[in-house]
């Protein structure tokens, strides 16, 4: 499983990038795809000051990842496939939009899951300036289909 996070982290961190201040993501500022408030609940657990989010670690990073996305969203527990939809879906979307596409994938078909994820994705880009955000979000969940078709 841990080389599974490990693939499925280099897929994240290759749509993620490294830091963003983009003035239209709701996300505000974000490193590797954390946020500052992630980052800062994160240092805090650890008992750590705070620190600006342009300073991140890869090894925090990975943790942050490993601890708040791939266990809280189940995916230690999920078959590969859904696994790595999953932790995408939640690092995207957030952990709580896991639940809801695997009821939508009836816990057992990908294809479903990655359709509740792009009808989502089209809903949101109805708001506001989130439009010009679309094309990547589609981009991502193709790339994320071939990713999960060659796992098996």
């Amino acid at each position: 499983m841990e080389n599974l996070f490990e693939t499925a982290l280099l897929f994240v961190l290759k749509w993620e990038g490294g830091y963003v201040n983009n003035k239209y993501d709701k996300g505000g500022a974000t490193n590797y795809g954390i946020t500052q408030n992630t980052y800062n609940n994160w240092l805090m657990s650890q008992k750590l000051p705070s620190k600006d989010i342009k300073y991140i670690t890869r090894d925090e990073v990975k943790k942050i990842y490993y601890q708040n996305y791939w266990l809280k969203a189940g995916c230690d527990k999920m078959s590969p496939q859904f696994a790595f939809l999953a932790f995408d879906t939640a690092v995207n979307m957030g952990v709580n939009r896991v639940k809801q596409f695997m009821k939508a994938a009836a816990w057992k078909y990908p294809e479903l899951f990655i359709k509740a994820r792009e009808e989502k994705y089209k809903e949101f880009a109805q708001y506001g300036n989130q439009k010009i955000f679309l094309n990547g979000w589609l981009n991502r969940l193709n790339a994320l289909k071939t990713e999960i078709n060659n796992l098996g």
